[in-house]
């Protein structure tokens, strides 16, 4: 492991500038609750320790210690007021700001209290124990901040030599009170590296999670209608009666011959380039794909999707097919034609199985649209007669034709009259 790596992995980071924010950010405000509370405890405590001192100790003394706690409460306040703010959650550094304006304070209680003789603590005892109260607390409230409370650490130790040296303490003392200090910090370090370490292995994971599962929901999403897709999720079973809608079957003339022509890779190509026309089509008519067999293509309107004119979106679908067909065959050198069949009516709509889920229809309407599709030539467009009592003031037709459908019987079949591009 290099030196950045093992930086890393003492100073906790991640490797990723975005996550490392995110966590940070993340952590801070969940822990914007805990940390008020302990510095609310850091508040009343203090309240306590003044009525202690006003009865343990001279008036003028009192006045000089609770004078100078008052430096200690208003740091506090203002910690558990910003605490929260989006400059605290983005910002680690503002802990240890807090930390360095609370040790002065902290320093001069020292004194005071030491000075006057009535604590019965020695000054190197005393402010020892109140660095490790006040890096206690620090251990517990600072979230997301090993490098911050690490770096007060250096500065307790360094006011501590400074501090002890000062006031005659011999450097047996000093190296004694301050390696007693150093073990205690260093286990509430370490506790805190801990916390981040597991809080951190606990946010990898739910990021890794959560992108499982938008990958998971994007596939379903791709397999089914979004709100088809959110009611599976919820282990709904999906059947669904619809009174009237209209179904379009569209497939390629000819595709046998073609294959061979193309060729295994060009006329895969060819299907996707057709395919993609296809999508894109239904998305701009208000139709819903609902699959694609082999060559052939089937799309519903009035179902999950519902243009004005159902009817009408299926044959303007129809006709804008058959054209771009026309242009694929162009850009591949072949005469590509199409045979469409629409039908409306009742149908069921739901999902099957549990494997490879798709939303798919059934009933007649359906039967019969891909038997209408059988029944045309090339680039007809065949429509039942139910379609073409919707239609027919939109578009021109050929004479009824009364076809026997196979499953269906005789049927009266409208060809959409177009001329050909």
């Amino acid at each position: 492991m290099n030196f950045r790596g093992m930086a890393r992995a003492v100073f906790q980071r991640f490797p990723d500038d975005t996550m490392e924010r995110r966590y940070r950010h993340e952590q801070r405000s969940r822990q914007t609750k805990f940390t008020r509370t302990i510095a609310t405890i850091g508040l009343a405590l203090t309240l306590i320790q003044w009525v202690i001192v006003l009865l343990s100790f001279q008036a003028s003394d009192a006045q000089k210690i609770i004078t100078d706690q008052v430096g200690i409460v208003a740091v506090l306040l203002f910690y558990i007021v910003i605490v929260g703010w989006d400059v605290y959650l983005d910002a680690v550094w503002i802990d240890f700001i807090i930390m360095l304006a609370i040790l002065p304070f902290l320093v001069r209680e020292s004194e005071l209290v030491t000075s006057t003789g009535r604590s019965g603590w020695p000054l190197n005892a005393y402010v020892t124990y109140i660095f490790e109260f006040a890096l206690l607390f620090a251990c517990l409230s600072f979230a997301v901040a090993v490098k911050t409370l690490l770096a007060s650490v250096v500065v307790m130790v360094a006011v501590l030599i400074y501090l002890l040296s000062g006031r005659g303490y011999g450097t047996e003392i000093v190296l004694y009170t301050v390696q007693l200090f150093a073990s205690f910090a260093a286990m509430l370090w370490y506790l805190n590296w801990a916390i981040d370490d597991k809080a951190r292995s606990l946010f990898a994971a739910r990021v890794s999670l959560d992108a499982e599962r938008q990958k998971s929901e994007r596939l379903l999403t791709n397999m089914l209608p979004a709100p088809i897709a959110d009611r599976l999720k919820s282990n709904e079973a999906i059947a669904d009666p619809f009174a009237d809608i209209v179904v379009l079957f569209v497939d390629l003339v000819g595709f046998t011959p073609l294959s061979q022509q193309l060729g295994p890779k060009r006329i895969v190509e060819l299907l996707n380039a057709f395919f993609e026309r296809a999508d894109r089509g239904a998305d701009l008519f208000g139709m819903e794909k609902v699959k694609t067999i082999g060559d052939a293509y089937m799309a519903v309107a009035g179902a999950l999707t519902q243009p004005p004119l159902p009817a009408k979106a299926a044959v303007d679908f129809a006709v804008w097919l058959r054209g771009e067909a026309h242009k694929v065959g162009l850009e591949f050198g072949v005469d590509l034609r199409l045979h469409v069949g629409i039908a409306s009516g009742p149908a069921i709509g739901g999902v099957t199985g549990t494997k490879r889920l798709s939303y798919d229809y059934w009933g007649h309407t359906v039967n019969l649209a891909a038997r209408l599709q059988d029944s045309v030539g090339a680039d007809g467009i065949a429509v039942s007669e139910a379609v073409w009592r919707t239609v027919r003031d939109c578009y021109p037709f050929k004479g009824l034709r009364v076809v026997a459908l196979k499953g269906v019987g005789a049927t009266h079949v409208y060809d959409v009259d177009l001329a050909l591009d």
